[in-house]
């Protein structure tokens, strides 16, 4: 948000909060909301007030949504989670009052430190997950974990913040520049999908949290959203070991579990990963040992750095630009590949053949300074029917496999077999082996019509599909 939006919204609050609260300055913001100082005037309390501004532009369903889910976050009583105290509306601004805890974010720690001691991440994960447990139990979903929501306060005690308050796409209607729904380096595959966030999107998250903890990074980066969100799908999570030699095998092996792409990989409820965090030894000196670094670092001392190497390099995000350009010779459609070969969007041999195109024998030119490389030759009998027909649905009884891929634009339509099957993205939908029909579609865009064979058990990965605009480029 920008500042003056901000600076107008702390006039207002003061306006319609006058007698109740003494708003007093702005102490954070971020895209969805900010959180102001505010004294509380009949118990002179001193509390946070987070505001989230009339120009995001949510849904009355959302809305009531919204206050519904708050309240039940008032209802929840943990050590480890900061209490809300009252959720308000005046007007079209909706307010959460919260408990003002002295201290500092979680990123900002890292931010100014770089990684930290095992022994401190193991603090920070048990009091982080002991948190999540407890909330997943009593049916509420965080949706936007992240180091900015997980505090530290002067004690050193670990606290998430902002529980059940991360809304979701469905519920904004974007301005003309766009918004961009929780926080991209810590969101989980089903979340850049548009699915519905549950308790193993919570632990991917944290997941997250732990490999910046122990690596000083986040394991995932691009220079689009879309880079991000590909990443997420597609890229595995760098091995800790490459970039420090201390970390414990049980906690990489709980975070190789968390960071899995598939939920169903993770643990089935979050405290049976808090009962796996807290297996791994952890001494009382620990914990006395990571409440005074946090304490230091909360104060902003100075503690001795933790040496670690650097991540390796992140194989390119792949985009397929689908270009419904006439080959020249084919008669039919071709298939332009930017940003990377048909390998490195994980079409790999073995794993998935991608026939592009209308019925035929001959395969028009390819222009070789926009694909590289040429997708390997497919049989003739093997070619995709004309699009005015169904595939042929051959497969192995029983057979399935799986679809992901990401479209551009956001809101193209994804069907297979004239099934619709996702919008936007598909990441986790099971689809019946064989030759399928795939079709992307969109408002304004040629539609990418073609035949693509899906592996009984194995999984197709298109990286994102850009659509051509009709009667131009993409």
């Amino acid at each position: 948000l920008p500042s003056e939006a901000g600076d107008d919204l702390l006039q207002r609050l003061r306006l319609v909060l006058a007698g109740e609260y003494e708003v007093e300055q702005e102490l954070a913001r971020g895209g969805m909301a900010i959180v102001y100082r505010a004294t509380e005037v009949g118990l002179g309390r001193v509390v946070a007030l987070k505001v989230l501004p009339p120009d995001l532009g949510l849904t009355p369903r959302a809305v009531e949504r919204f206050k519904r889910e708050a309240r039940m976050v008032a209802e929840l009583d943990h050590p480890n989670i900061i209490p809300v105290f009252r959720v308000g509306q005046s007007g079209t601004i909706l307010y959460i009052v919260m408990k003002f805890v002295e201290g500092l974010a979680l990123d900002a720690i890292l931010e100014a430190q770089g990684a930290l001691p095992v022994h401190t991440v193991l603090y920070v994960l048990r009091g982080a997950t002991r948190a999540l447990a407890y909330a997943h139990e009593c049916g509420i979903v965080h949706r936007d974990i992240k180091g900015g929501n997980l505090l530290v306060d002067r004690d050193g005690r670990v606290l998430v913040s902002d529980f059940g308050v991360a809304l979701r796409a469905a519920d904004i209607t974007l301005t003309v520049d766009g918004a961009v729904i929780g926080t991209p380096p810590f969101m989980s595959p089903e979340q850049c999908a548009g699915r519905r966030a549950g308790p193993q999107s919570d632990q991917y998250s944290l997941g997250i949290v732990a490999f910046q903890m122990l690596t000083g990074s986040v394991p995932f980066h691009a220079d689009s959203l879309a880079g991000i969100m590909q990443h997420h799908f597609f890229t595995p999570v760098p091995d800790i070991g490459l970039v420090r030699d201390d970390a414990p095998e049980a906690l990489t092996r709980i975070l190789r579990r968390v960071l899995s792409k598939e939920a169903a990989d993770r643990f089935p409820t979050t405290g049976e990963m808090l009962a796996a965090i807290e297996a791994i030894p952890f001494s009382d000196a620990d914990r006395r040992e990571s409440e005074r670094i946090l304490q230091q670092l909360t104060q902003g001392d100075a503690v001795a750095r933790v040496s670690t190497r650097s991540l390796p390099a992140l194989p390119e995000t792949p985009t397929l630009a689908m270009n419904l350009q006439r080959a020249p010779r084919s008669r039919g459609y071709r298939l332009i590949v930017r940003g990377g070969g048909l390998a490195a969007a994980g079409l790999l041999a073995g794993a998935a053949v991608l026939w592009v195109g209308r019925a035929s024998h001959r395969r028009g030119a390819m222009d070789p300074e926009t694909v590289h490389p040429s997708p390997p030759p497919a049989p003739p009998a093997a070619l995709g029917p004309s699009p005015q027909q169904a595939p042929s649905s051959r497969a192995a009884p029983g057979g399935s496999g799986r679809l992901r891929m990401l479209t551009s634009p956001p809101d193209a339509e994804i069907s297979v077999d004239s099934r619709r099957v996702g919008v936007g993205a598909v990441f986790d939908v099971a689809i019946t082996a064989g030759a399928r029909r795939l079709r992307v579609r969109a408002p304004g865009y040629e539609t990418f019509d073609t035949t693509i064979v899906i592996p009984a058990g194995g999984t197709v990965s298109l990286g994102r599909v850009a659509l051509r605009t009709r009667g131009g480029g993409t």
